[in-house]
């Protein structure tokens, strides 16, 4: 279905949800980004499901739902339920689809080759988590596209700088899949704009360097200590792009090193 409407409602304006907005709103869309908290700003509604309040009034809108998972079981729940409510209001006000941003976690930690076709189960709790996730989203009803987005790298949140002198439990040969915050929020409107073929789309960089090579660069660039790691055999996990670039999107850092210099 390809999405004639230029209404966007984006749950979760927060690091990822707010520049996909502004970049919405240039390019023509009439947007709407929710807080939990009043604020009394153009362009932003209310959305507080403790407080049961939703004053998102806009119909036939694209939905993009932008909330991170949380990380401890409350905020997990939490999360869980402002997806399962936004899903309600989605389709109470007549959305034309449902953007859920996912993300390649829920891929088994295995060096294999995955697209978005492959049939797999989960490995960890995480991963059963994120598949519910998705499975309620793809089971609301809506017209529904689930985007798995690498991780995530971008303004204020360099590689480096969260890894720095740490050890990891994973190979130095094991590679990366990354995505810098312009090309997620480049390829989300993408999705939007266009008639998506599948379901599940994956959102990564089609640039899969060693974690040693990456990581090594990335603290090299801030002058902060390197990443070691405890193995180094070959571990080649790679999340496919293939059906993305197929379709015609073009990641602006397509070399992952040139995302690192814009971070």
């Amino acid at each position: 279905m390809t999405h004639n409407s230029n209404n966007g409602v984006v749950v979760g304006a927060g690091w990822l949800g707010a520049p996909l907005a502004e970049h919405l709103e240039n390019s023509g869309w009439h947007v709407i980004k929710t807080s939990r908290q009043q604020k009394n700003q153009k362009g932003w509604v209310q959305f507080n499901i403790e407080q049961d309040i939703c004053d998102i009034e806009l119909t036939e809108a694209v939905w993009f739902f932008c909330i991170p998972p949380g990380r401890t079981l409350e905020a997990q729940s939490a999360y869980q339920e402002y997806l399962v409510r936004s899903l309600a209001e989605a389709k109470a006000k007549q959305a034309k689809c449902f953007i859920f941003c996912s993300t390649t976690g829920v891929y088994p930690d295995e060096p294999l080759h995955f697209t978005e076709l492959d049939a797999f189960t989960a490995k960890t709790e995480k991963q059963s988590r994120l598949l519910q996730n998705e499975r309620i989203v793809a089971e609301s009803g809506l017209n529904t596209v689930i985007v798995r987005l690498g991780g995530l790298m971008g303004p204020k949140r360099h590689p480096g700088r969260f890894l720095s002198g740490k050890s990891l439990s994973s190979s130095a040969n094991a590679t990366v899949n990354m995505l810098h915050q312009e090309d997620a929020v480049n390829g989300l409107q993408f999705i939007a704009e266009i008639a998506v073929p599948e379901p599940i789309i994956n959102l990564v960089t089609p640039h899969h360097p060693t974690k040693e090579t990456f990581y090594g660069e990335a603290t090299k660039q801030l002058g902060m200590l390197p990443v070691s790691f405890e193995k180094a055999g070959k571990e080649p996990r790679i999340i496919s792009s293939d059906l993305l670039l197929k379709l015609g999107f073009k990641f602006k850092y397509a070399d992952l090193f040139d995302g690192l210099q814009n971070c």
